[in-house]
């Protein structure tokens, strides 16, 4: 009977198949269905005769748990071919410009209002030519190989946090230190610019998967 084999398979789900467990299961598929067929002689019904034939073996959970489970697969890390240089180049141009901007404006809000010390601008000025010099390497190493491929993994939870872990000691760093200097948060462009690793990683996030950056899965010459 189908449903005795059903029935035999799905209790020994979970379990790594072996030679040991398919003579296991033939065994327990005979042994059910020749005593579903003595029942059905002494006038059962077949749906009777299976519940019965089933309620002798007992719980199969204890026989079963004696062969060796499947191993669990980890899971598998979502990952991508992509066009690393030019991804690079356009993640960080976009949020240096993003971060560049937000200090900018912000500096000339300060000093609008007086509520900045003049030695913010150096330190904006310091701030900026560090996020200029980090664009220009993305942008030669974009001109040196502008194809260059590599898988990349498309996880991003834990990075965002690492990131957003770093900005926040940056931050209470920064406000520590114009405290205990009484300096009028000259130093605050820095726990600012902390805050565009952040937001790099939500930018790739978002430009990963498009068609513009990801490149073709290479085929094999034999293939």
């Amino acid at each position: 009977m189908e449903a005795i084999k059903y029935y035999v398979q799905g209790a020994f789900q979970g379990v790594k198949v072996t030679p040991e467990v398919l003579e296991q299961q033939e065994e327990l598929i005979a042994d059910l269905t020749a005593k579903v067929g003595d029942l059905v002689a002494q006038g059962k019904s077949e749906d009777e005769a299976l519940g019965v034939a089933i309620a002798s073996v007992g719980d199969l959970s204890v026989l079963v748990s004696e062969f060796e489970p499947v191993e669990e697969l980890a899971d598998k890390i979502p990952t991508a071919s992509v066009y690393t240089a030019r991804l690079d180049l356009h993640v960080i141009a976009i949020s240096a410009s993003i971060g560049a901007a937000v200090m900018i404006a912000s500096t000339a809000l300060g000093a609008w209002t007086d509520l900045v010390h003049p030695g913010a601008g150096f330190s904006l000025l310091a701030v900026l030519a560090a996020g200029i010099l980090w664009l220009r390497g993305a942008y030669l190493r974009y001109r040196e190989s502008p194809d260059a491929v590599e898988a990349r993994d498309l996880v991003y939870k834990a990075r965002f946090r690492k990131a957003l872990l770093v900005w926040a000691g940056l931050a209470f760093g920064s406000i520590l230190l114009n405290a205990l200097t009484g300096t009028d948060f000259w130093c605050w462009p820095f726990w600012v610019a902390g805050g565009t690793w952040a937001l790099t990683v939500k930018v790739e996030e978002r430009l990963a998967r498009r068609a513009e950056f990801i490149a073709p899965i290479p085929v094999p010459e034999d293939a």
